[in-house]
């Protein structure tokens, strides 16, 4: 029984409509020019000529399969590349173990644990090698840790020792880690400090620094210009300060000068007194050996040393402008200080010193022949202070000036 439609559209439109999709080329703008919805004419289509839908339904089925006939194409190259690579893993490694064995003379078992196994690798993950070989990922571990890196770490244990006997154990884990890069070496950090704690190395004793002494306020006080310079280059900003050092017998006192930009040492004096022929002797030494130019400026605490009559005069002489740190403020002058804790930590607390001569020899070993030519500085991006200087001298001269920002309600006493 024919089944009767009821609707807006009469039987014969609907028919046109059906006649004239059929013959165009689009049927969106035919849905569009009739006012209707293309999917209401799709189904008109369905109800007047079933032959159609059929055909449409065997284009559909067709499609279908083209599609998984694709899928599996591509399935296939899949699998024929990953074939590939295992054919290529295979070959290589057969490739080494052969020639390995050829130029050694010894067997295929042993020739397959050198130290080389993983350049085999390329682009596979260690787990997919595992699937490869038909092992298990911890297997190859044991296996790998068991044998493969033992020349490897003796090699890096060698030249750590070599490194830290150069230079007498002062170095610490980053600036040896830091020089074996440097050699080409590359390891990691951890593994530095692991083998340096596992020999002995890590022993370089600690002491904590004395407090500063406050000398009140009985001599004139100058300007703190240290925390307003940016410095650029070399003789720009001088730092002085004192230290105590104690011997078996005696104290003595160590006073040193030391370039802001470079950290380079360039005057240092030894003796019994704190009197100001202390500080005077470093102050000559460094004005001999630098000939600074006129203009710099000379920073230390508010020590009566620095403070008195005749050190200042000094300073004047050579137009050298004095600079000293404000009260609770050691942060001005921290270079210095930082000098002072590596000198005690690595030289003098690392050594049993006679007296003061034997002492002084030391220091001048120490700062002469390996503080300032070959000791890697961390705030100098690990480098000598000698060697920061003379890259600073191939810069231009705009970044080699030193900047100074006054405020409006302050002054520089003479």
């Amino acid at each position: 029984m024919e089944r009767k439609w009821h609707g807006r559209y009469p039987q014969k439109f609907r028919i046109r409509a059906v006649e004239r999709m059929n013959s165009c080329d689009n049927v969106l703008r035919l849905a569009r020019e009739l006012r209707l919805n293309r999917g209401l004419l799709y189904k008109w289509r369905h109800r007047l000529d079933p032959a159609n839908d059929q055909a449409q339904s065997e284009a559909t089925v067709r499609n279908s399969t083209e599609s998984t006939l694709r899928m599996e194409i591509d399935k296939l190259k899949r699998l024929l590349a990953n074939k590939t690579v295992e054919v290529d893993f295979f070959r290589g490694a057969l490739q080494k173990v052969e020639a390995r064995r050829r130029n050694s003379g010894i067997s295929g078992e042993r020739a397959s644990t050198m130290q080389s196994e993983t350049s085999l690798q390329g682009s596979l993950s260690v787990e997919r090698m595992c699937q490869l070989g038909q092992v298990s990922r911890a297997g190859f571990y044991r296996y790998f840790q068991a044998r493969a890196p033992i020349e490897e770490s003796m090699t890096i244990r060698s030249a750590i020792q070599e490194i830290a006997l150069q230079h007498r154990l002062r170095y610490g884990y980053r600036r040896i880690t830091v020089e074996l890069r440097q050699r080409g070496m590359n390891v990691n950090h951890k593994r530095v400090a692991r083998m340096m704690r596992n020999d002995n190395l890590l022993t370089i004793r600690r002491r904590e620094l004395p407090w500063a002494t406050d000398w009140g306020d009985e001599v004139e006080i100058y300007l703190n210009l240290a925390s307003r310079l940016k410095v650029g280059g070399p003789n720009q900003v001088w730092l002085a300060d004192i230290t105590y050092i104690r011997l078996k017998t005696e104290f003595v006192y160590l006073a040193v000068v030391i370039d802001a930009f470079s950290r380079k040492v360039v005057g240092w004096a030894l003796d019994r007194t704190l009197q100001a022929r202390l500080p005077h002797g470093a102050l000559r030494q460094a004005i001999s050996n630098r000939q600074p130019p006129p203009g710099l400026v000379h920073h230390s605490d508010r020590g009566v040393q620095y403070a008195c009559e005749a050190y200042i005069q000094m300073l004047w002489e050579h137009r050298i402008i004095p600079s000293m740190s404000r009260p609770a403020h050691p942060h001005d002058n921290a270079s210095c200080e930082s000098f002072l804790k590596t000198l005690k930590r690595e030289e003098i607390y690392a050594n049993d010193y006679r007296d003061m001569e034997d002492l002084a020899a030391g220091i001048e070993e120490f700062i002469e022949r390996y503080y300032n030519r070959s000791r890697l500085h961390s705030a100098l991006g690990y480098r000598s202070p000698e060697e920061f200087e003379k890259q600073a001298e191939t810069e231009s001269g705009d970044n080699r000036q030193m900047r100074i920002v006054w405020p409006a309600n302050e002054t520089v006493y003479p």
